[in-house]
C-alpha cells in the first residue's frame, strides 16, 4: 500500500515498458477512449467537481505499474484488489459525497476499477498460464456441436416469438463476452443470459427455473454459441471483479452457474448425456448423423448461422489464396525482370566504359602526335 500513499511515479523502466506495451495495442486502444474518460467524466457528472488530482494521478501511477509489471497473474490480482479496497475509502471520504446514498457511491467506484481494467486488459486477459486450457475448451466445445436438449434431458418450448427472441438473446450475450475488458460488463453479460433462459423457461413451463433447470439449458447455449475465450473470461472475473461481488448475490450465482458449465463440459462422459457410450463415441468422432435434426431445432438456429459464416469465411480464404498465388507468380516475375534489367545495364556500361576506354586512347595517340 506504500505505493498508493506515496503518489510516487513509476520507475524509468516500467514507464519504458508500459510505452512499448502501448504502442503495440493502440490500435485497440483507441477504441477505448470513452471507457478509459468514464472515470473522471462520471466523477464531475455526479459531483459537479473536477476529480481530485491526487487520486487522478494515483491511480494512472497504478495502471502504468501493473502494465509494466512482470509478476505472476496472482500477484497482478491481488494488487488489483487491494487497490479497489484503497480507492473505494478515498473516495468514500471525499467530501462532495456526503450526504449521498451508498449506492450513488458505488457507481463511482465502479466507474473506476472499469477505468482500470480496461487500461490494463491487454496485460492481464488470458495470460500464458492460461492459454493452454483455454484453447483445449474451446476445441472441446466447438467439438460437442452434434449434442441436442434431448441429450441434456430438457425440452425447448414451442415456436413462438417470445422464446424466439430469448433464445436468440442468451446467444448474443455470450457472444458479446469477448467484446467486453471490464470484468463488470463482461459479468453483466452473463447475468442477462441467464435472465433470458430464466424468462425461456417460464414461457416453457410458466414457473421460475432452478439451479437443476438452468444449468442444462445454459451447457447447451454456450455448445450452440461457441463463445472463444470463455474460460480466459472466467478467470479473468474471479481474479480482476471486486471479490464481495462473487461471494453472494445475482452476480455470484451466475458466475458459479457458468463455472459449472464449464467444468460439465470440459469432463464430459456419456453416462451424463441421455445416449449410449457407443454413439458419444461416434459423434466425437465427427459421424454426427443427425446433424440436420439438430439444425432443425430452433435454439440451434445459431449453429446454422455460424456454419454459414465458417463457410463464407472458407470461400474468402479460397480467394485470398488465389490471390495471393498470383502475387506471388508476379512478384517471382518481377524479380526476374529486375535481375534482366540490372544484367543489361550492368552490360550497356561496361559497354560505355570500353568504349569510353577506346576513345581516351585515340584521344592520348592524337594529343602525341
Amino acid at each position: 500500500m506504500e505505493f498508493f500513499r506515496s503518489g510516487l511515479s513509476p520507475s524509468p523502466s516500467n514507464r519504458r515498458r508500459a510505452a512499448e506495451e502501448n504502442e503495440n495495442c493502440q490500435e485497440e486502444e483507441n477504441s477505448d477512449n470513452q471507457d478509459r474518460n468514464q472515470f473522471s467524466y462520471y466523477f464531475m457528472l455526479r459531483t459537479g467537481k473536477v476529480l481530485d488530482l491526487n487520486i487522478a494521478q494515483q491511480t494512472k501511477n497504478f495502471i502504468f505499474r501493473v502494465r509494466g509489471s512482470k509478476e505472476d497473474i496472482s500477484v497482478r490480482s491481488k494488487e488489483v484488489q487491494m487497490f479497489y479496497g484503497y480507492m473505494t475509502k478515498r473516495i468514500g471520504d471525499f467530501p462532495h459525497f456526503e450526504g449521498w446514498k451508498q449506492e450513488s457511491v458505488d457507481d463511482v467506484v465502479v466507474g473506476m476499477e472499469r477505468f482500470v481494467m480496461v487500461n490494463i486488459y491487454a496485460n492481464v486477459f488470458n495470460p500464458p498460464m492460461d492459454r493452454g486450457k483455454n484453447d483445449t475448451l474451446d476445441s472441446k466445445i466447438r467439438s460437442l456441436h452434434w449434442i441436442l436438449p434431448k441429450h441434456l434431458d430438457f425440452s425447448l418450448p414451442s415456436d413462438n416469438e417470445n422464446s424466439d427472441r430469448q433464445l436468440a438473446l442468451a446467444q448474443y450475450y455470450l457472444l458479446e463476452l469477448n467484446k467486453k475488458r471490464s470484468p463488470h460488463d463482461k459479468i453483466a453479460c452473463i447475468v442477462l443470459c441467464c435472465k433470458a433462459l430464466h424468462e425461456l423457461f417460464n414461457l416453457a413451463h410458466d414457473k421460475a427455473a432452478g439451479a437443476d433447470e438452468l444449468l442444462p439449458m445454459l451447457i447447451y447455449t454456450i455448445i450452440v454459441a461457441a463463445p472463444p475465450n470463455l474460460f480466459a473470461t472466467t478467470q479473468y472475473i474471479d481474479r480482476f471483479l471486486p471479490q464481495e461481488k462473487l461471494t453472494s448475490g445475482e452476480m455470484a450465482y451466475h458466475f458459479t452457474n457458468i463455472c459449472c458449465a464449464l467444468q460439465f463440459l470440459e469432463n464430459i462422459t456419456p453416462d451424463q448425456l441421455s445416449l449410449a457410450a457407443e454413439e458419444f463415441d461416434h459423434f466425437m468422432e465427427g459421424h454426427s448423423s443427425h446433424l440436420e435434426e439438430a439444425l432443425s431445432t430452433k435454439f440451434a438456429s445459431g449453429l446454422l448461422d455460424n456454419i454459414n459464416r465458417v463457410k463464407e469465411c472458407e470461400e474468402k480464404v479460397k480467394q485470398l489464396q488465389s490471390y495471393h498465388g498470383k502475387l506471388r507468380d508476379n512478384t517471382e516475375k518481377l524479380q526476374i525482370d529486375i535481375t534482366q534489367h540490372k544484367a543489361q545495364v550492368n552490360k550497356s556500361l561496361a559497354d560505355m566504359r570500353a568504349k569510353f576506354s577506346s576513345l581516351e586512347e585515340e584521344m592520348a595517340k592524337l594529343l602525341s602526335s
